[in-house]
């Protein structure tokens, strides 16, 4: 009876120690072998937002719409739950093929440049990028007028964040064709215009530098945040800059700095197109002065701001804001008028979007006292001498048509020496009228000196 009561203890001793310890321990076994053959999907922290979105969030903090603490956040946009990527298990000199990376697919990846990049950014160098494989070796690639061409064919995109986005960077520039080399891919953020990626200094992505993936085809729960992009395609070679809602929003700025806001003017942003045009046709110039003038703005403040690159208006306003130059220019006091002109055209085959915007204002002019004073003392001479010649129309030996023309001078310049002093007393700026009297001047003061020496011989 002993040993059979010793032996039923033991049994059930085996049997707690195998559920208690064994059972858990080879479950944690197996569940590490899944993860380590990336079988597994696990969650990866994203350092740094906006790259991906819509699939994964953009924080406030950082120019997006959403907030980290927002209890509408779904952890998966957080945190993405990918697999290792394991390409190959290799066991007695032979590879078994475990996964393949294909277009579409959402990768983590770390390399040098990443932790370069990251490591200037003050972020963790180690923690590397998660961008989208949009090509893959000896695929052919192009980006044109804000699409994607994949092997000749214009890429149908419903993850990226708007259409008609993406352009080329210092690695790819627009509307250069390259063939991606073996061991080599081509990724991109969905968010294209803020996106860090293989069109800029990134460049390709080695397959080896791969850590985690999440295949296309396992994405739909990213689906709800991902546009319709059947019309996408209607886009092509339309300006995507509305002028009126950049004027509001400009206006907008400007009233938190507590300023005016600026008006529409038509003459400037006829100038401001003028400039546009001339861009495109490199065998002509038109300097920014002589677009200025042919338009016939007048005001004597003026500035100019041209950039290239298809931009909204909220994305216009925060490049020119992030540009100290530019956005001094934008916040200038002296400034009142506005006009600005968006060209679509082609420059050596390849569509390119040209903004333009032309700034004017009005500030007293604050002339020379000496300049002032010499226009001054020649309307007194003038108001002088005018009254003794006027007296010589009643002498007959008076060369009468000389005369006439001497008199005919001397009431132009004395009217252009009042418009003159006048304009000057009230620090009102000369016309452009007024400064072409002024050139003429001289000549006329030269001819009447003339006259005088003629008449005054006829006289002795």
């Amino acid at each position: 009876m002993k040993s059979k009561s010793s032996s039923h203890l033991l049994t059930h001793f085996l049997f707690a120690f195998v559920i208690v310890f064994l059972v858990p321990f080879l479950f944690l076994s197996f569940r590490q072998f899944k993860l380590f053959l990336g079988l597994t999907k696990i969650p990866v922290p994203v350092v740094g937002t906006g790259s991906m979105y819509p699939s994964l969030f953009w924080a406030k903090s950082e120019g997006g719409p959403e907030d980290p603490q927002s209890s509408n956040l779904y952890p998966f946009r957080t945190e993405p739950l990918m697999y290792r990527y394991v390409p190959y298990l290799e066991l007695f000199h032979h590879r078994f093929s475990l996964r393949q990376l294909n277009r579409g697919d959402i990768v983590s990846f770390h390399n040098q440049k990443t932790a370069q990049i990251l490591a200037n950014e003050q972020h963790d160098a180690q923690a590397g990028f998660i961008k989208r494989i949009i090509a893959l070796p000896g695929d052919k690639i192009l980006l044109k007028d804000g699409y994607v061409y994949l092997n000749g064919h214009q890429l149908v995109e419903p993850y990226i964040y708007k259409p008609r986005s993406t352009y080329g960077g210092s690695f790819l520039p627009d509307c250069q064709e390259i063939t991606i080399p073996p061991h080599k891919l081509f990724v991109m953020g969905d968010n294209r215009k803020i996106s860090l990626d293989s069109r800029s200094d990134l460049g390709l992505i080695d397959f080896k530098d791969v850590v985690f993936v999440l295949p296309y085809d396992e994405q739909e729960l990213y689906h709800e945040f991902w546009r319709d992009p059947s019309h996408d395609a209607d886009l092509a070679n339309q300006p995507t800059l509305n002028v009126d809602q950049f004027y509001q929003l400009l206006n907008q700025l400007r009233h938190q700095s507590k300023l005016n806001p600026l008006k529409p003017n038509s003459s400037l942003e006829y100038s401001a197109r003028l400039r546009a045009n001339q861009t495109f046709k490199s065998h002509q110039s038109l300097s920014f002065s002589q677009a200025i003038q042919k338009a016939g703005y007048h005001n004597p403040l003026t500035g100019e701001f041209i950039i290239r690159g298809y931009y909204d208006a909220q994305e216009l306003i925060s490049s020119l804001s992030y540009s100290p130059s530019f956005k001094k220019q934008l916040l200038d006091a002296r400034y009142q008028d506005i006009g600005v002109a968006v060209v679509n055209d082609e420059i050596n085959h390849c569509p390119t979007q040209v903004i333009v915007g032309h700034l004017g204002g009005y500030v007293p002019a604050n002339y020379d006292q000496t300049t002032l004073q010499s226009w001054s003392q020649l309307l007194k001479n003038l108001n002088e001498i005018i009254p003794s010649w006027e007296k010589a129309r009643d002498y007959s030996e008076v060369d009468q048509a000389k005369l006439d023309r001497l008199l005919q001078i001397l009431y132009q310049r004395r009217q252009l020496a009042q418009d003159i002093v006048q304009t000057m007393q009230a620090k009102r700026w000369l016309t452009p009228q007024q400064e072409t009297a002024i050139n003429q001047d001289q000549q006329l003061a030269q001819e009447a000196e003339q006259l005088i020496k003629e008449l005054n011989g006829v006289n002795q």
